[in-house]
């Protein structure tokens, strides 16, 4: 438990030091937009890049929560503001390129309408049993769920997430029957499966790590390339044989096209001191992410190539977009 009063610590500081900026929003200040509410993992990682950057730019540095329809109320604000720079958006690369796949109403592209400054921290994803199946490894959970007379659940953070289409995937990998069953976050998925309800848990490697090796919860494997450092006994997709089920999610800044190639150079440049900073670096490693060791030349080729992947998720899952 103690990493997980650890991340509340560190998000409760950054929050207390950024409300009263968040508040003012002086003229020539620069804007992070966030699609998720405060308190939620984005929402502490922009708060913990904020807070180098302010160094760095010798001024005033805004987190601004618009929380709702799966980042999209925060990609239209970023749409709808000027094209100068001085407007972000942290968005997970998943959301980018599967809102619009999910939400009749998303009619961006995410490659035509977006620039994008780099990714500030990466992630994989824990797919965990809990103790209603008992089971230790993957291949014991397959085992138990195909001996059950009903499909077995897997608990996600709610329709349409990540999780949820990557479940999708899961199932027609292993031919396990599994059914979803969505939550609206992940704490109340996490606390079902701890407590027998939902025999299955896929969330972000970050929540798992306080409950892993307590005695509840196992996790089976993650979706990371390599093994985390806070999960060293925890195997990965490609260690257990599941390399196409390799999946690494990362948050990214994004500002509006049409945003001039000097700012662009200017924004990516402080990009490149925040992520090298300890105070920045520091964070990460309490949040349980990774910073990314070297940016990708050609982002709009990199969000192609994972927008086919989510789109084929998506097809999987039999998800029909709504609104």
């Amino acid at each position: 438990m103690a990493a997980m009063k650890s991340f509340w610590a560190l998000g409760a500081l950054i929050v207390a030091a950024t409300c009263g900026s968040a508040l003012a929003q002086p003229a020539g200040a620069l804007k992070i937009l966030v699609g998720f509410p405060a308190g939620g993992a984005p929402d502490a990682v922009a708060r913990a890049y904020a807070e180098p950057l302010r160094t760095i730019v010798g001024g005033t540095v805004v987190v601004e929560n618009r929380a709702g329809a799966s980042g999209k109320i925060a990609i239209d604000a970023l749409l709808g503001a000027p094209a100068d720079g001085q407007t972000l958006a942290l968005i997970p690369a998943s959301a980018l390129a599967t809102v619009p796949m999910l939400l009749k109403s998303a009619n961006y592209d995410a490659v035509r309408d977006f620039a994008t400054l780099g990714s500030i921290a990466e992630y994989g994803f824990g797919i965990s049993a809990g103790p209603a199946s008992g089971a230790g490894d993957l291949n014991a959970f397959t085992a138990w769920a195909k001996a059950q007379s009903a499909p077995a659940g897997y608990a996600t953070p709610g329709n349409g997430t990540p999780q949820h289409l990557f479940g999708a995937q899961l199932q027609a990998q292993l031919g396990v029957p599994l059914v979803h069953v969505p939550y609206r976050g992940g704490a109340g998925a996490l606390v079902d499966v701890l407590g027998g309800t939902v025999p299955l848990l896929i969330t972000t490697e970050q929540l798992l790590i306080p409950h892993e090796g307590q005695g509840k919860l196992r996790t089976l494997f993650i979706t990371s390339r390599e093994r985390h450092p806070r999960l060293p006994n925890v195997p990965t997709a490609r260690e257990i044989g599941l390399a196409q089920l390799e999946v690494t999610d990362w948050f990214g800044l994004f500002v509006k096209a049409g945003t001039s190639e000097a700012k662009l150079n200017e924004l990516r440049a402080q990009l490149s001191r925040v992520l090298a900073s300890s105070t920045y670096r520091d964070s990460m490693k309490q949040l349980g992410y990774t910073v990314p060791e070297r940016q990708v030349s050609d982002f709009a080729r990199q969000l192609e190539s994972e927008r086919a992947l989510w789109a084929e998720r998506v097809r999987i899952s039999g998800v029909q977009a709504s609104d």
